[in-house]
């Protein structure tokens, strides 16, 4: 297999930006890492604060902890990240921020993109060379490697196997080739089925229950748009605006629901926002939108209460660590303000400002109910198969 074109569209000794170094024996965040992340997250509540109310700061001090402390034991985070050597590894932490290790290290090469396969047992990533530039619309066209879920015995499937997402069984990959959406056995790397692409580019996703696929396509309006296609018959919408741009698309877990990056209109002014679409034909809502970040790369926690995404200071087509830290909200908080700008009062005005846990510098993040307890030890060292 071929895969179609892509889209057209920091110092030695230092790691994640404001922490600790993790060349070497030093990849274990340390204490430096934990107060930037305590710093943070008051930084981000403060849009909910009276200024100068030395009360109502202790009020989202005490908010931002209950957050944490109910994430703390919900699964795990995999996220991408810059390193002292200068390329993108893999890292696991808590959702609140802790017990954070290197996941998987390739040297001489970026990771990204890490998905868990639904039985729990196997992870798929993208793996690019170091010399190539991170994009959020083309990792996905890099070398697929696909490991178990504790990051040992990775294999290298290659560069044919673009946007790979999970079948509900795990046992079958669908990706994008030139002309279709190729269903792939990931045991013999054997074609089982195609069907034709009709517009979807890239970001390809499989609903949990195996009936739909979405993506960000290019054929259903001006601009990109969130498509969902009835994996059986090929039949394809779009479940989002069709007059702006829309990108980084995820199902929620119940398969009736999809989040997405809320895109600009071109010309006009604007970020891009987090907001949630269904398949029932109803109008698309807001969830989460700043004035001064970019919302994308958005998944739901496995229980469905939580929001994790990644805010972007410069627009995410190029990815630069310090513009780019990942952050959790409450789904029961939505629709909420990350700030208290006068644009997104007026656009917005059911919104409301509400506690957000800031995590720091990250980028492609997903989060799984898989224990990686021991994963660190256990990836560091392997070396990939083909």
């Amino acid at each position: 297999m071929n895969c179609m074109a892509r889209n057209s569209a920091q110092g030695k000794g230092r790691g994640l930006l404001g922490g600790p170094c993790i060349d070497g024996a030093c990849r274990k965040p340390g204490s430096m890492r934990m107060r930037w992340l305590g710093m943070v997250v008051m930084v981000g509540l403060a849009g909910a604060a009276t200024p100068g109310a030395c009360g109502a700061v202790a009020t989202s001090q005490d908010a931002s902890t209950r957050l944490a402390a109910e994430l703390r034991s919900l699964g795990w985070i995999v996220f991408s990240s810059k390193t002292g050597r200068g390329d993108w590894d893999l890292f696991r932490m808590r959702p609140d921020g802790t017990e954070q290790e290197i996941y998987i290290d390739m040297p001489g090469f970026n990771e990204g993109g890490a998905r868990f396969s639904p039985d729990g047992k196997r992870v798929l990533l993208y793996r690019l060379p170091v010399s190539d530039e991170l994009q959020n619309n083309e990792y996905g066209t890099g070398e697929l490697i696909i490991a178990n879920a504790d990051g040992s015995k990775p294999v290298v499937f290659g560069s044919g196997f673009c946007w790979a997402t999970w079948s509900p069984d795990g046992s079958q990959i669908a990706c994008l080739a030139p002309k279709g959406i190729q269903i792939v056995d990931v045991a013999s790397r054997k074609i089982a089925r195609e069907l034709a692409r009709k517009g979807i580019v890239s970001q390809l996703g499989w609903s949990p229950d195996g009936k739909w696929f979405t993506g960000t396509a290019d054929h259903l309006g001006p601009f990109w748009n969130i498509a969902r296609m009835n994996a059986g018959t090929g039949d394809i919408a779009a479940v989002s605006e069709t007059d702006r741009y829309n990108c980084t698309p995820d199902w929620m877990p119940d398969s009736r629901r999809v989040v997405y990056a809320r895109g600009i209109i071109p010309e006009k002014p604007g970020r891009a926002e987090l907001w949630v679409a269904t398949l029932d034909g109803q109008a698309p809502q807001p969830l989460y939108a700043e004035e001064g970040h970019h919302i994308y790369g958005a998944c739901a926690s496995p229980d469905m209460k939580y929001l994790l995404f990644t805010r972007h200071a410069a627009d995410a087509t190029r990815i630069e660590l310090q513009d780019t830290t990942m952050a959790i909200i409450r789904w029961a908080d939505t629709p909420m303000r990350g700030d208290d700008g006068e644009s997104l009062r007026k656009r917005l005005p059911t919104a409301r400002p509400g506690p957000r846990l800031d995590l720091g510098p990250g980028w492609e993040p997903c989060w799984t109910a898989v224990n990686l307890a021991s994963a660190a030890t256990i990836s560091a060292s392997a070396k990939p198969t083909k």
